[in-house]
């Protein structure tokens, strides 16, 4: 049995509309990462990811479900994106104050930890995703595209005058999911490395620069399976 907490990524949601005026429209993939798993490995899924989620956000979801988790089951923890990211109205109208990502990673790592004991007490297994790569240029198009050049300018100022320190910021937080892993002796599965191996991940990402896409999706559970296979079948 494989189970899976996390956030869009694992529920598979991707954009459908790109950089046009007004709210950004997803859709899911026809398959989730866990749905494709499961298929691979022939073992039954529950996939209680949702959209937008936190480490915080996901302890929560962890005490919801816990009744429904099972002796020796599998459970894949996917969190990240979401805690590194800022707010960047905020950032827009306000670039000299000092802004703090959406989840302080002390927080972020105490959230993992209660996690991953929650999931043991419950008897299962926990399993750790590392976070897949994103293009800052392309999600800061994004996430700026109904704002002002002034506004947009701000941002930039704040960054520094480059968006390297976005993919910096995600970066750090990745690497923290290592270091997590090997405080709680956690399997850890390598999903980045697997995006970065190719001559050009970006076919891999809608345009937000963010959300994988239908290859994207089948790319991260080829990943997982290739790695959970000789312990979850």
């Amino acid at each position: 049995m494989l189970a899976g907490f996390g956030d869009s990524i694992m529920k598979g949601v991707m954009l459908r509309s790109a950089l046009k005026e007004g709210r950004p429209e997803y859709e899911l993939s026809k398959q989730s990462i866990i749905d494709r798993c499961g298929e691979q490995l022939g073992v039954p899924v529950s996939n209680f990811a949702r959209f937008g989620c936190t480490a915080p956000m996901g302890e929560k979801l962890v005490e919801r479900y816990e009744s429904r988790l099972n002796a020796g089951e599998t459970v894949l923890i996917g969190y990240g994106g979401n805690d590194s990211d800022y707010d960047w109205d905020a950032i827009a109208d306000h670039p000299t104050d000092t802004h703090l990502p959406r989840t302080r990673m002390e927080d972020f790592v105490a959230a993992y930890h209660r996690i991953i004991d929650k999931i043991r007490k419950a008897g299962a297994t926990p399993v750790m995703l590392s976070m897949p790569p994103m293009n800052a240029d392309r999600y800061f198009r994004f996430f700026t595209r109904n704002l002002s050049d002034w506004h947009k300018k701000n941002i930039l100022s704040w960054l520094g005058g480059s968006t390297a320190p976005i993919t910096s910021g995600h970066e750090l937080y990745n690497l923290a999911l290592y270091k997590i892993a090997a405080d709680e002796q956690v399997r850890i599965l390598d999903i980045t490395s697997g995006f970065l191996t190719g001559r050009n991940y970006d076919a891999y990402l809608c345009e937000d620069g963010i959300h994988p896409n239908e290859a994207g999706q089948a790319c991260i559970s080829k990943l997982i399976v290739s790695q959970l296979r000789p312990t979850a079948a």
